[in-house]
């Protein structure tokens, strides 16, 4: 079954929602000036060089300055100099955005009589983002009718495949529920995530990365605690790409899973992680497993995770 898309846009916020086989995948939210910044298109002026880095300081009317990593051929900017750049990563913590020269984008951009730092093209907003992703949508329903012209002409000209799918369909309407909604991403808030078989995860976002904890407990032991090992492993090695993206967590992930003692029921359990994760392109890396269970991988960071979208 395709994905059902759910928009709901108002002066306060706007929240976009995707449901696929009968769960929650993503559940995404902003308010007016919050949004990621990626995708914008700038005027900058290079404020600095810093060579033990091989990237550029560009101001571009932020709080913070971008940072421009430069090639190792090709003309070279000097301090001073104005460049068109374009966001591919937003800032967090101390750290400002992520810069390139390589625009990528369907309108032509021109700095013509413009003076650096000016905004040349406003970054996609959040429906935008999250449509530009999808593939297979089954329908894309919104709760106002104003929106669905808007929307339509969108994907008429970005997303061809997606017009003919958006609909009006007033919120009281929705199958599923605004209630089964919010019941499934306050699930999703919960560091513990039951698995089918009895097993559990259990989430735990730090300052450095994310760490997983598989655990069995509850699981069924009938054919042996080896078996009930692999079977919860595979389950949690499934769920877990899910999980990161719904959660929009990024960055370095280090997953514990429960030890096996043989080499091929680990390499199983592996094979799974990467299959399941294969689903996210956000998803850049997945290590190799260890003796004790522990697999790394890495995730691309993409805007506020879900519990900073939704912490009120």
């Amino acid at each position: 079954m395709s994905d059902q898309v759910f928009i709901s846009i108002s002066a306060d916020r706007t929240e976009f929602f995707r449901w696929s086989n009968d769960r929650l995948a993503q559940a995404l939210t902003e308010k007016p000036g919050e949004g990621s910044k990626v995708g914008g298109v700038y005027l900058g002026r290079v404020t600095g060089i810093d060579a033990s880095l091989n990237a550029a300081f560009v101001e571009i009317g932020l709080a913070r300055p971008g940072l421009l990593p430069l090639k190792k051929q090709g003309n070279q900017p000097t301090e001073g100099d104005a460049v068109i750049v374009q966001i591919r990563r937003d800032g967090r913590e101390e750290k400002g955005v992520r810069l390139t020269t390589s625009i990528k984008t369907m309108v032509d951009v021109s700095a013509k009589g413009k003076q650096a730092p000016a905004l040349l093209l406003s970054p996609p907003n959040l429906w935008q983002r999250a449509l530009e992703a999808l593939e297979a949508v089954e329908s894309i329903t919104c709760d106002r009718r104003v929106d669905v012209p808007i929307i339509e002409a969108w994907c008429a000209k970005y997303r061809p495949s997606l017009a003919d799918k958006v609909i009006f369909q007033a919120e009281r309407d929705w199958i599923p529920s605004r209630a089964d909604i919010k019941d499934a991403i306050a699930e999703c808030l919960e560091e513990e995530v039951l698995l089918p078989g009895g097993g559990k995860l259990l989430v735990e976002p730090v300052r450095t990365l994310t760490a997983i904890d598989v655990n069995s407990a509850g699981a069924n032991a009938e054919k042996g605690m080896e078996r009930t090992a692999l079977s919860v492993n595979i389950e949690a090695a499934r769920e877990i790409p899910r999980q990161l993206a719904l959660r929009n967590i990024g960055g370095t992930i280090v997953i514990d899973f429960i030890d096996l003692e043989n080499r091929n029921k680990r390499e199983q359990v592996l094979n799974a992680l990467r299959e399941a994760a294969g689903i996210d392109p956000a998803i850049e890396w997945v290590g190799n497993m260890s003796r004790l269970g522990l697999v790394e991988l890495s995730r691309r960071r993409s805007g506020p995770t879900l519990a900073e979208m939704w912490h009120g």
